[in-house]
């Protein structure tokens, strides 16, 4: 990076800073306030009264994090805008999470989406291994995208990433363990203010210095950015129509399970406010993913209009470091904009940070401590759950140190690395709630099969040559500290000889892989099921069944619906049953059975 772009005013340093003591500020506030209620149900949901819109706009802006700013305009700006079309896989997970994890979590009153596998197995086995995805999932993450922002904060300022990474896991440590979910929710309102006018200075500005709307179609369309239909079934192939519409809802189901989605849900006053919840964060996201990715096509028009590509060029050693180097040199004579911008990267990587260190301190709570310790207070268990913060965000440190060299946009990281423990939890979600014959042993080493299997792909991936090639870059004539011998625009040849065996199976799509775990997962569960002998259908629990045909394909005939996964024989279950009606409300008489006494529903029925 040239000296004239590196470093941040003075200015810039004060937004940046106002951003942090004002979202620890927010922390403070909920800790005072909710201090004559320090009970772990107001610590970890609370006290199930939290408004929908503060939800609606935390599960959004929890979900994106930094792969909102940095990832998603540097995948855009890599491979054009198909990318986009992730986001209706990621609305698809949400709008079938109303048909299926809403309906059946929520009447449950629980706090970890590992509590239900206990209900539904009755023994623990499940629920610990559930739990333990979900402490692994969340502590990668963490470090993904502490990382992220660290690395593109060191490429545009003199701020070295070690100090970016403590300054900023420190923050989200602070106002998360003093003020619990209530202070990361609205926290996260702040931030998505700050992420929404950081996204939008990009594109306007870029926009106008690039030559106006004409000149980024223009650009965009010459260099096969703006083709959105791609129909090429060849799962090699990085980025096509069917592995968004396909692999996508599949990929990111995960993220409408993930207990920092379930305990957002679990915070609703009724069920009908959660399926808003989720009905309303689906399409939202579209909305935003759309920003996210025009701004990656308005640097590629912009850089294109200057004639130097930062990343060919190598003033930029990687490509979350893209749009940071873009915002610095935009707004090198609007002092505090370029701290705006890196702000909102810090809000949005601080609303993740935060979320993922509550939904870690409620499934510590509930699956760990809880049932080891009972005799503990409230008071007790609450300290406890803020003691865990602070360790899931050292541990988090550690981990964003290790995955500081990945090479790629933090968005592939991101989803990527997520896989490995991720298609294990919504694996055994699905499987348990549509099929009857799962027993505890099946979706264990059915989930640990298909984690080896997302572990290996992976790392065959990381060390594989690449098949992927990125688009045709910006021109680099005009860069004047350029390290490139040439003056004229490097063209990636798309003609590349296409691999064979394992270099084949190293070279599918990352939004393949999930569909490919999924279905491994479903053949080794299925087939040690009938190894180990199924249950019958009497002894599990109905409130843990669902009906595929009924859930998912309501508008087929009703003759179709039957066949599938014993639609009669489960919808009729869950009609009889004594506590459970056909909306999942809960009735007279459910405190008496068992899964009230498990899960101590202190509630009237």
């Amino acid at each position: 990076m040239s000296s004239e772009t590196a470093g941040l005013g003075v200015a810039d340093y004060l937004v940046f800073v106002c951003v942090i003591v004002i979202s620890i500020g927010i922390g403070t506030f909920h800790a005072c306030k909710g201090r004559k209620d320090n009970s772990s149900l107001e610590y970890h949901l609370g006290s199930r009264k939290i408004k929908t819109l503060p939800l609606v706009v935390s599960m959004l802006v929890t979900s994106q994090s930094s792969i909102l700013l940095l990832g998603i305009p540097a995948e855009t700006y890599l491979y054009g805008g198909i990318v986009l079309m992730a986001s209706f896989g990621f609305c698809a997970s949400f709008l079938i999470g109303t048909r299926i994890i809403v309906p059946m979590l929520y009447p449950l009153k629980l706090t970890t989406v590992s509590e239900f596998f206990q209900v539904r197995y009755k023994g623990k086995a499940v629920r610990l291994f559930i739990a333990t995805c979900t402490l692994l999932i969340n502590e990668i993450y963490i470090g993904v995208i502490v990382m992220a922002q660290a690395v593109a904060m060191e490429g545009v300022t003199r701020i070295p990433r070690v100090v970016s990474m403590l300054a900023l896991s420190s923050s989200a440590v602070l106002y998360t363990s003093i003020g619990g979910i209530k202070a990361v929710i609205w926290t996260d309102v702040f931030q998505s203010i700050i992420m929404l006018i950081g996204i939008l200075s990009v594109i306007i500005k870029g926009t106008i210095e690039s030559g106006g709307t004409a000149f980024v179609w223009e650009v965009n369309t010459a260099t096969d950015r703006m083709n959105f239909f791609n129909f090429d079934p060849d799962p090699l192939v990085l980025h096509t129509f069917w592995t968004f519409v396909i692999g996508g809802p599949i990929k990111f189901f995960f993220n409408a399970i993930t207990q920092t989605s379930v305990q957002r849900m679990n915070s609703c006053q009724t069920e009908k406010q959660a399926k808003l919840v989720y009905l309303v964060t689906g399409p939202a996201f579209l909305l935003t993913v759309c920003f996210a990715g025009s701004s990656g096509l308005v640097a590629y028009a912009y850089f294109t209009a200057k004639g130097c590509d930062p990343f060919t060029s190598k003033q930029v050693s990687n490509p979350n470091q893209l749009i940071p180097f873009m915002v610095v040199e935009m707004f090198r004579d609007y002092p505090g904009m370029s701290g705006m911008f890196l702000a909102a990267v810090t809000a949005a990587t601080l609303s993740t940070l935060s979320s993922s260190l509550a939904a870690m301190s409620s499934t510590t709570h509930e699956d760990f401590i809880k049932p080891h310790f009972p005799r503990l207070s409230d008071a007790a268990f609450t300290r406890w759950s803020r003691l865990s913060v602070v360790i899931y965000g050292i541990i988090g440190i550690v981990i964003s140190f290790l995955t500081a060299e990945l090479p790629g946009s933090v968005y592939k990281i991101a989803i990527s690395l997520m896989s490995l423990f991720g298609l294990p939890v919504s694996g055994i979600f699905l499987y348990s709630i549509f099929c009857p014959s799962a027993t505890q042993v099946s979706v264990i080493l059915g989930g640990i099969v298909s984690s080896c299997l997302m572990f290996w792909i992976n790392l065959g991936s990381a060390f594989n040559k690449k098949y992927h090639t990125p688009l045709q870059p910006a021109p680099t004539d005009q860069c004047l500290n350029s390290t490139l011998d040439n003056t004229t625009t490097p063209v990636i040849s798309d003609v590349m000889k296409r691999p064979e065996g394992l270099d084949a199976v190293y070279s599918i799509s990352y939004l393949w892989l999930d569909t490919v775990g999924l279905a491994s997962f479903v053949l080794v569960t299925g087939l040690l099921s009938f190894v180990t002998g199924r249950p019958k259908l009497n002894d599990i629990d109905s409130r843990c069944l669902f009906s595929f045909g009924e859930r998912l394909c309501p508008c087929l005939p009703r003759f179709i619906r039957r066949v599938v996964c014993c639609g009669d024989r489960l919808e009729k279950k869950r009609e009889n049953a004594g506590c459970l009606t056909e909306t999942n409300e809960m009735t007279n008489g459910c405190e008496n059975t068992p899964l009230g006494r498990l899960l101590d529903i202190k509630q009237e029925c």
